[in-house]
């Protein structure tokens, strides 16, 4: 064997050992790659997941009559790091802060103001939550690394929705009636004392009867969440908030069809109550909630679940979402309301920009809030 010969088998092992560290290299790409690439997925869902539920105990605290910054920072920080935990595993790690509104745009102060830091800054209005997990590569070691990480970020806000109605009435609409309605279309709502019917454009719906906003709560909330109250609401009581509009607040966090039930729970209330039917000023903008189950709370709602309504009914509206609507004629004695469809605003919706968390905010005025991701 000659030299020349040795050199080209010395060059072919050069050659072969190149080719292994581009071929591990190629491997450690597809495999450590495609893992990174999915823990990113795992960590967009956790970041998402966590906006949201911390927006959502934001707007809790903007719309609490006495707002301590305090403590609700603390339950804040609280929320977002158990949805991260669940969604995104015990590893992922995170980082969040407040943004607000500024005009039409969404803005972070200046310095952030981190959730968890003890105190909600006047205007906050958002969450930005990113998420982050790193973990040891397989192949990729082999050629300098060692560790592949994965982050993602999300921004939820909350506010009102973009159409400011005249608050809540005491009345809602089932998804899949709502749902085939355009602006503009009719719907009649008919109070009899047999469960009462909802007749519109092109069908007809069974329709319980009242909502009794004296009973509201939220399985995402301590069971024994205050808005749950009162399950006794009598025909004073709707005639009331038919009349003035309820003076509470409602939440709807998941969208027709999605199959969870995050939104409120109210109590269904059967009955006429005829002289309420006609108590709500013609022609003025207003919400409804819109409901996709009316189940039994006894037997169909799992817990945790404050003590079931007797009176009347057991059953309870689960919301979905919000459709603002007007009357346009009334009868006491048909004990029938028709009323138009402004708009519909199904699970997260978009909401307006508002003044936030802090002494004055009007941000409730409504007396409904939205949740939504800020893209």
């Amino acid at each position: 064997m000659n030299a020349r010969t040795h050199q080209e088998r010395g060059q072919t092992v050069v050659l072969v050992a190149l080719a292994l560290v581009a071929l591990i290299a190629m491997l450690g790409l597809a495999i450590d790659g495609g893992t990174v690439y999915l823990e990113r997925r795992r960590m967009q869902n956790a970041a998402d997941g966590a906006a949201l539920a911390g927006a959502r105990r934001l707007s809790q605290a903007i719309c609490t009559t006495n707002p301590n910054p305090t403590t609700t920072d603390a339950e804040i920080y609280n929320v977002v790091q158990d949805f991260v935990a669940r969604n995104g595993g015990t590893d992922a790690q995170f980082e969040a802060h407040y943004v607000g509104f500024a005009g039409n745009q969404v803005v972070e102060y200046s310095p952030p103001v981190l959730v968890g830091g003890g105190v909600v800054p006047v205007g906050a209005s958002g969450i930005v939550v990113t998420t982050t997990i790193t973990q040891p590569t397989y192949f990729l070691g082999l050629v300098g690394a060692s560790t592949g990480r994965a982050s993602a970020s999300a921004t939820a806000v909350t506010g009102p929705p973009l159409l400011v109605g005249g608050g809540l009435r005491p009345f809602g609409v089932p998804a899949p009636v709502v749902a085939q309605l355009n602006p503009g279309d009719w719907l009649k709502v008919d109070f009899d004392n047999n469960g009462g019917t909802i007749r519109w454009v092109s069908g007809v719906a069974q329709h319980r009867g009242w909502m009794n906003l004296g009973y509201v709560w939220n399985q995402r909330e301590n069971p024994n969440w205050p808005r749950a109250v009162d399950p006794n609401a009598g025909a004073n009581d709707l005639k009331n908030w038919m009349e003035n509009g309820w003076n509470g607040t409602l939440y709807a966090d998941c969208a027709w069809g999605a199959g969870c039930r995050t939104g409120d729970y109210i109590h269904a209330k059967p009955g006429a109550d005829a002289s309420a039917v006609c108590a709500a000023p013609m022609d003025t903008v207003f919400y409804v909630p819109v409901y996709d189950e009316v189940p039994n709370c006894p037997s169909q709602i799992p817990a945790p679940k404050p003590a079931c309504p007797t009176q009347g009914s057991s059953y309870c509206y689960h919301i979905v979402g919000f459709a603002a609507v007007k009357i346009t004629a009334c009868s006491q004695g048909q004990k029938e309301i028709t009323a138009q469809l402004v708009e519909y605003i199904s699970g997260e919706g978009v909401p307006s920009p508002n003044a936030g968390f802090g002494p004055g905010s009007n941000a409730c005025a409504s007396h409904v809030m939205v949740v939504s991701l800020w893209r």
